[in-house]
């Protein structure tokens, strides 16, 4: 993974993002929760990546640690801070190791991060090893609402692969979210989900395309190089085909969702 991340760096951040009046809504969602209990609070995010979540807090002033075990990644969020990170550490460091003392921190934020890394169990740990008696786990993901022209892209490429002999596993995502919240049950937490965010994206079929030739989703990350170069030139003719201007924006309709835990 952080050798992928390396080369997509500035790809990952130019699609991966929010819109600023969700990326408001976000901060304020992770933010005010801890500030009612705690003053000054310390906030740790892992697998920061390039910072989507972490700039709109650290621009706040709240004391922000982004900690990333990916360089390219932490060297993109550092460039988007440089004029406002009086109050945040830049950490390149193992989410299974923190380097951080026990109940030394208000929060810890992970979003989309559970099912990109092996040893979660041992993160999760971790995390809430790090967090204080009153603490706040948050875990927070992007969802869609319905098909869109998105998500036919990638249907028509799964298609694809099927054809060529590879099955194409997707859901990891969802799935790691069933397993993560099993494990904070047995902890004795009451994990609790809500949507704090919706908005609409505008997406290009070229942009889908990119996105997947990028392999800037975790599920394209198993397809061997074989099987891959093939299919995505295969689906590079459908969607030219398909798409007279493939740059013509289609709407994306997204949630974000938060789910909160709350240490004793």
């Amino acid at each position: 993974m952080t050798s992928h991340f390396s080369r997509v760096a500035f790809t990952y951040d130019r699609t991966r993002y929010h819109p600023p009046e969700v990326s408001g809504r976000i901060a304020t969602a992770l933010t005010a929760p801890v500030e009612k209990l705690f003053r000054d609070p310390l906030f740790l995010e892992i697998g920061a990546g390039t910072g989507r979540i972490a700039v709109p807090i650290i621009a706040r002033g709240y004391r922000y640690i982004a900690l990333d075990n990916n360089p390219a990644m932490l060297e993109v969020l550092r460039q988007k801070v440089a004029g406002v990170a009086r109050k945040a550490r830049l950490v390149e460091a193992d989410a299974r190791e923190l380097p951080f003392e026990r109940a030394s921190l208000h929060a810890v934020i992970a979003v989309h991060f559970w099912h990109l890394i092996e040893g979660w169990r041992q993160a999760l740990q971790e995390s809430l090893r790090v967090l204080r008696p009153g603490g706040f786990l948050f875990e927070g993901w992007d969802q869609s609402n319905g098909e869109s022209e998105d998500w036919r892209i990638q249907q028509k490429w799964q298609e694809i692969l099927a054809g060529l002999g590879y099955r194409l596993v997707r859901g990891r995502h969802q799935a790691r979210l069933e397993e993560v919240e099993k494990e904070l049950v047995r902890y004795g937490l009451e994990p609790r989900s809500k949507t704090v965010a919706e908005w609409v994206e505008l997406r290009s079929p070229r942009t889908s395309l990119e996105m997947l030739l990028e392999r800037i989703y975790s599920f394209t990350w198993d397809v061997p190089e074989e099987v891959f170069r093939p299919s995505v030139l295969e689906l590079t003719r459908w969607v030219e085909a398909t798409y007279p201007d493939p740059d013509v924006e289609y709407p994306i309709h997204w949630q974000f969702v938060v789910r909160s835990s709350r240490v004793p």
